[in-house]
């Protein structure tokens, strides 16, 4: 019998050693002397055969760990990219389909880790990225579950303890608040990202995310309220600046309709609308549309906002004009009316007090006048020499007085 080393386990006493040490201890009892020492059985051999034991298979364990570690460790499959999978790994962070929200780092963490999960050869069967000549170039194809595990190493990959990832996707969708991400869960965010952002060959994730944009509009959509407007009167023109109100989540602009905003962006947008004459109105009608990152959109209630040009008015002006004969010095006025219709024809009459009067001193007089193609017209001159009193020119509402001198 050998133990577990190989060495030959420890013999019995012989007959005539047994036969021996029984004589001696008979003789040792007669002569009144203490017994033989009994032969104690040596228990830390066994120990230490045990452990040699252990010792020689824990060498093997070692050797064959070893071993196993560094093929793998040379043929790629631990450690960091190489050959292909570095080159992959490469073109996914500086060529794929990555958020203006993560940063470089985050990026390359992300790229790494499919590359590690898929390998080169798992992620261009798959269509993702596509053998040229000795390098990989980009297709941005994704299949579903890649496309959600890009996202999911994305999130995985941001700095800044377990719920950065949702505070990043909260600023990054105009979010108030990132709880409800995380409620959601990092997962179910990624599968939506990734049906947001990437193209994917498949139709299967869209159908799993209908749950998580759910909770999200439970969470985040409202009916936005309806737009403000600010009226500025011109000349035959209406200024109107309308804007959308401020809203906690997503991003608001400005359906209009059929109109066009002269200048802005939304969520404000500024209108410069022609009126046929002074004093008309002008409108237009704006909704508030509220758009969210995972495509939702809310629309609020339609709102007319509208503003009136500057009236139409009238006013004496001086013209230059010859003076009559026996009259070297004369001042010639004129009643200018503006903002009326285009080629409008409109009927002024003079009421002339103290000084003033009309021709064959009559009360009144009038005359005819017609607007050009801007709504601006004028009586001829009138030769005013009168120092006390007043001249009244009226059309309509309009009416211009001019005092003596």
């Amino acid at each position: 019998m050998s133990d577990p080393t190989g060495n030959p386990a420890p013999q019995r006493p012989k007959p005539t050693e047994l036969a021996n040490a029984a004589a001696e201890d008979a003789r040792r009892r007669r002569l009144g002397l203490p017994p033989m020492p009994r032969r104690r059985r040596d228990r830390g051999r066994a120990v230490r055969l045990a452990l040699r034991w252990f010792a020689v298979v824990g060498a093997f364990v070692a050797v064959a760990f070893l071993g196993t570690t560094a093929w793998a460790y040379l043929t790629g499959v631990i450690g960091p990219p190489r050959g292909d999978d570095k080159e992959v790994a490469r073109v996914l962070s500086l060529a794929g389909d990555t958020p203006a929200w993560a940063d470089p780092e985050q990026i390359r963490c992300a790229a790494q880790a499919v590359v590690e999960d898929e390998r080169s050869t798992g992620l261009a069967r798959a269509g993702v990225v596509a053998k040229t000549g000795s390098g990989f170039s980009y297709t941005g194809d994704w299949p579903s579950a890649l496309g959600s595990q890009w996202y999911a190493e994305l999130l995985r990959c941001a700095d800044g303890g377990a719920n950065s990832w949702s505070r990043q996707v909260a600023k990054a969708w105009t979010l108030d608040d990132p709880r409800c991400l995380r409620e959601v869960g990092r997962p179910a965010i990624a599968g939506v990202l990734a049906v947001t952002n990437l193209r994917l060959a498949d139709e299967e994730l869209a159908a799993k995310n209908v749950a998580a944009t759910t909770a999200l509009d439970t969470c985040y959509a409202r009916t936005p309220e309806a737009p403000s407007g600010a009226a500025a009167a011109g000349y035959r023109e209406v200024t109107l600046k309308v804007t959308a109100p401020t809203v906690a989540a997503g991003i608001a602009s400005l359906d209009d309709g059929t109109a066009q905003p002269t200048s802005g962006e939304d969520p404000e947008l500024t209108y410069i609308i022609p009126v046929a004459k002074g004093g008309a109105e002008a409108c237009v009608q704006a909704t508030t549309k509220v758009t969210y990152a995972w495509g939702t959109v809310r629309t609020g209630e339609p709102a007319e906002l509208c503003g009136k040009a500057a009236a139409a008015r009238m006013e004496w002006r001086k013209i230059e004009r010859s003076c009559p004969k026996g009259k070297p010095k004369c001042t010639y006025m004129a009643a200018y009316v503006e903002g009326l219709s285009d080629n409008q024809k409109l009927k002024v009459t003079y009421r002339p007090t103290g000084d003033f009067k009309c021709a064959g001193k009559k009360p009144t007089c009038s005359l005819e006048i017609k607007a050009d193609g801007n709504g601006k017209a004028r009586t001829p001159g009138q030769l005013v020499t009168g120092k006390k009193g007043k001249l009244v020119a009226s059309a309509g509402s309009l009416k211009a007085t001019l005092s003596g001198s």
